[in-house]
């Protein structure tokens, strides 16, 4: 695979856009279309844990909605942002507590809140057009981001993890 250049306006471009992304989701929407206009008005946002599909605005606004709802107090720190052609890889760590349940409009409860606090690794591979805005989220992290910890208190394996039978 042959490696791409990307140019230092698109590189500024993209890490301009998804700081700005990062940085609405640690706090309320003061104006529905400063925080819109991040996204392309389809967006497609991949939660692979979840296993849904959100498209476009509405379905943004929504999903900050209970997100923050949910993750109160939350911050989001950026660890790395790497470009790819089509955008960067987001490297992030939620920091928070899982304060309140996430009830769909049915009245179901999606996450049932466990009131722990949590620091859990995310990893987004984002896809941003030529105007800046975000046409595609694929993210990944653990379902039960409320059971993420720091990353120092990992469980630390060294050589084979399991006894095999040779």
């Amino acid at each position: 695979m042959a490696s791409q250049t990307i140019s230092a306006e698109r590189i500024a471009l993209v890490d301009a856009t998804i700081r700005k992304f990062v940085a609405s989701y640690s706090k309320p929407i003061d104006s529905l279309d400063d925080f819109l206009s991040v996204f392309h008005p389809d967006v497609d946002w991949y939660d692979h844990p979840f296993l849904m599909h959100r498209i476009g605005h509405s379905a943004m606004e929504g999903l900050h909605k209970s997100f923050t709802h949910c993750n109160q107090p939350f911050d989001a720190e950026i660890v790395a942002i790497t470009p790819i052609p089509e955008g960067a890889v987001l490297e992030q760590v939620w920091v928070g507590r899982q304060a309140n349940d996430i009830v769909r409009p049915d009245g179901n409860v999606a996450v049932k809140a466990s009131g722990k606090d949590f620091k859990c690794h995310v990893c987004m591979v984002i896809k941003v057009d030529d105007s800046g805005r975000i046409t595609r989220i694929d993210e990944y992290y653990n379902k039960r981001w409320d059971d993420g910890i720091p990353q120092e208190e990992y469980t630390v394996l060294k050589g084979a993890g399991l006894k095999s039978k040779v």
